[in-house]
Parts: structure tokens; C-alpha cells; sequence
């Protein structure tokens, strides 16, 4: 699966140099770990995914993409349904800076994930489909590094903790209780999120909440069922959270991503 290249301004792609596709994917389905001959650059436009490369965990939705090198074993669990769309791109054409050789999740701009849509929707003329894609190469090569990404624990323990509260985020338990289910100490948990994750476990699960809030707003939900079903208990309270992680209301978000193609 693959992604994107670098400086194309002076140079012309050909459809023999990339590739984009569309997969529906179904709650529970994934890729066992693989590895590919290009890079890959993946997105889910619909739905949720986990990717596992290396110590790694990613928990991603449309707002991110996830950027693969050639070569590098990766995972990907759906936890959702929805539709993966994957570009790929022989190496030879990834972005000159240094960096790109390790996997990393990326910022999507509105306009890379129409492009995506639209580059994976195919039967587009030659002409079209290189211009887009050589658009497409110089907005990867240009994301920022996303660094608010909900990351998963690499402990199994605090992982399955996370799991746990990605699938159940309106659950009030505290770190004691949590650590009890699986089994160990509260301060193994606590202590294993802050090194696999670098946040705390109060600051993980306040990110998980509103990843969560995020999938429900895109399904449609309205903000008074979005918050208490995420753990809130007003919805004053649960939209200050979310203005203060995305700079917008939820509204705004829901309205934003309801632009972006499906």
C-alpha cells in the first residue's frame, strides 16, 4: 500500500507510479503484519482503524493518514467499518527531506483526502489523474507530523485498558479499578502509559473521550447525545473540552468533515 512523493513541480507523473485504492473494511477485519515494496500512504475516509508499526499503536480516523516506507512491517485492525484508502508509490519518489524513512501519522488536509476520494474512485482521465496525484505528493510532503494522535500503550496490560475505554469512553472507573480488571497495579498502568504514550492516563483518556466524540459526530450524532455518551455529564463542559483539543466546536467539526467527499 502506498504513498506519495516529493518535489513535483519538475517532474510528470505517469499511472504507472502510483496507485490508489479503496477497501471497504468490516468491524474486527485487518491486515496480519506485511510489508510492502512501496511506500504507503493510508487513510481512513469513513470508520476507524488501528495501526501497529514496530512499539507503535495508532488509533486513527478521516483526520489523520498514516504514512508507511517500503519495507517496514505494519498491522492494521478496523474497528470500525468503513472504507481504507490506500496510495502507494515506489520510494524512489518519497519527500527528499530526511525523516521518511520511518512510519509517522500525518495531519490530512481537506483537500488531500478529496484528492484521495477522487484518485481512488478511478475511470478519471490520464491527464486528471496525474495532475491530482502530483498535487496529492506535494501536500504529504508538506503535512505536519500529527503529535495529538490517540497512541496506544505497548504494555498489553495498559493496552487492553485502552482498548477498553476507546470501545466503552463513557466508562467512569478510575485507574485503580482499571488496573484491577487486568490484573496489576495501579502504578504498572499508570507508569506504562506515560512511557508508551507520554501522556498520563487522566491526559490519555480525555483524548481518547473526544476521539470517540469525533466518530460519533461524524455518524451523524448530535452534541447532547455525543457527550454524556463519551463520559461527559453537561454538554457545556464536553464542548470546552473539544474547542480546547480541535480549536472548534463540535459542531464546526461535524460541519467541516460533513464537507470533505465520502
Amino acid at each position: 500500500m502506498d504513498a506519495v512523493s516529493e518535489a513535483t513541480h519538475s517532474r510528470h507523473w505517469t499511472s504507472a507510479e502510483f496507485a490508489v485504492i479503496s477497501t471497504s473494511v468490516s468491524a474486527g477485519a485487518g491486515f496480519d503484519p506485511h510489508r510492502h515494496e512501496e511506500d504507503q500512504l493510508a487513510w481512513m475516509a469513513s470508520g476507524s482503524m488501528e495501526v501497529s508499526v514496530g512499539a507503535d499503536r495508532w488509533h486513527l480516523r478521516r483526520d489523520h493518514q498514516v504514512w508507511i516506507p517500503a519495507g517496514v512491517l505494519h498491522e492494521m485492525r478496523f474497528t470500525e467499518p468503513g472504507e481504507l484508502v490506500s496510495a502507494y508509490v515506489d520510494q524512489r519518489h518519497r519527500p527528499a527531506r530526511t525523516g521518511w524513512e520511518r512510519a509517522r501519522v500525518l495531519a490530512l488536509d481537506p483537500l488531500g483526502g478529496a484528492l484521495l476520494s477522487h484518485l481512488a474512485a478511478g475511470d478519471r482521465a490520464e491527464g486528471r489523474g496525474q495532475s491530482c496525484f502530483a498535487i496529492l505528493s506535494d501536500l504529504v510532503a508538506e503535512a505536519p507530523v500529527a503529535r495529538e494522535v490517540v497512541a496506544l500503550p505497548q504494555d498489553p496490560r495498559a493496552r487492553a485498558v485502552a482498548v477498553a475505554l476507546l470501545d466503552r469512553p463513557d466508562d467512569e472507573r478510575d485507574l485503580d479499578a482499571w488496573a484491577a480488571e487486568v490484573g496489576v497495579s495501579a502504578r504498572t498502568v499508570a507508569r506504562a502509559f506515560v512511557a508508551d504514550t507520554g501522556r498520563t492516563f487522566r491526559e490519555w483518556r480525555v483524548r481518547a473521550r473526544l476521539h470517540a466524540a469525533v466518530g460519533l459526530l461524524l455518524q451523524g450524532e448530535p452534541v447532547h447525545v455525543v457527550a454524556p455518551a463519551v463520559g461527559y455529564d453537561s454538554v457545556s463542559s464536553f464542548i470546552s473540552a473539544f474547542r480546547r483539543r480541535f480549536g472548534v466546536t463540535p459542531a464546526v467539526y461535524a460541519g467541516r468533515s460533513r464537507e470533505m467527499p465520502d
